[in-house]
C-alpha cells in the first residue's frame, strides 16, 4: 500500500503561531513585576524649620578637634511632617566641625563650631541643612541611698525582717526638681552649659564660644537644631 506523506511546514507554521502568542503576555508580565520592582520609593525629607532634639554621643573638645572632624549624636525625639514621622528618634545625625580655638592668654576667647547635614535612617540617608538653637548639660544620674538606722533603734532590736515600707536606693535622672519624678529638659536660654555661649551667625559660621577655658563638648549633652534647608 502507497504510503502518503504530508509536507512539514504547516506545522512548523502551526508551532511557530503558537510561540508568537504567548511570549508577548509573558513578556508583558515579567515587564510589569520589573516596574514594580524598580519603582524608588520617595525619599524622607525635613521640612525647614522642624526641630531637632538630639544628643552627642562623642565628646567634642576644640583643643583635640580639626576643622572637618565628624561629629555624631543621636535623636532623643522622631521627627513629624504633616502628621507622619518622617525620622525616628534613635536615627543617628552627622555633621563636622567647622572651627577650633582654644583658650590661650594671647586668644582668651575660645571658639567651636559644629553643624549637622545629615540624618541617617534604616531607608538611607537624608540630607538637610540646619542651625544650632541651644545647648544644654548632660541628665546626670543621681543615687539616693537612705541613712543608715541608729544602732540603738527598735529596728536593730528586733529580728532582721521584711518591711515593704522600707526605704531602698533608687535612681533619680529628673534634672532641676528633686520632687518630680519624670524626666524633663529645662527651658532655659540658649545655652545652659556655665561659661558657654552661642554666637550670632550673621557674622559668619555660628560657633560656641567662651572666655573662661577650651570649649568642650561632653557625650550627652543635649543640643537643639533648627532645619533651614535641604
Amino acid at each position: 500500500m502507497p504510503i502518503t506523506r504530508f509536507p512539514a511546514w504547516p506545522l512548523v507554521g502551526l508551532a511557530v503561531l503558537g510561540i508568537g502568542q504567548s511570549r508577548p503576555v509573558a513578556n508583558l508580565g515579567s515587564a510589569a513585576i520589573a516596574f514594580q520592582a524598580a519603582s524608588p520609593q520617595a525619599p524622607a525629607r525635613l521640612e525647614t524649620g522642624s526641630i531637632l532634639y538630639a544628643e552627642l554621643t562623642k565628646t567634642v573638645d576644640a583643643k583635640k578637634a580639626k576643622v572637618g572632624d565628624p561629629v555624631s549624636a543621636v535623636l532623643t525625639a522622631d521627627v513629624l511632617a504633616h502628621g507622619k514621622i518622617v525620622v525616628r528618634h534613635d536615627s543617628k545625625l552627622v555633621g563636622h566641625v567647622t572651627e577650633v580655638q582654644v583658650h590661650t592668654k594671647e586668644t582668651p576667647e575660645s571658639r567651636l563650631g559644629i553643624v549637622f547635614d545629615k540624618a541617617i535612617t534604616k531607608a538611607g540617608e537624608v540630607p538637610f541643612q540646619s542651625l544650632l538653637l541651644a545647648i544644654r548639660p548632660a541628665e546626670h544620674v543621681v543615687v539616693e541611698i537612705p541613712n543608715a538606722p541608729s544602732p540603738m533603734s527598735n529596728s536593730a532590736q528586733q529580728p532582721m525582717q521584711t518591711n515593704p515600707s522600707t526605704p531602698v536606693p533608687r535612681i533619680n535622672t529628673t534634672i532641676g526638681n528633686g520632687n518630680s519624678n519624670h524626666r524633663s529638659m529645662p527651658v532655659t536660654g540658649p545655652t545652659d552649659i556655665d561659661g558657654l555661649s552661642l554666637n550670632s551667625p550673621a557674622g559668619g559660621l555660628q560657633a560656641i564660644v567662651s572666655r573662661q577655658r577650651t570649649v568642650k563638648l561632653e557625650s550627652g549633652v543635649k543640643i537643639e537644631l533648627r532645619v533651614t534647608g535641604q
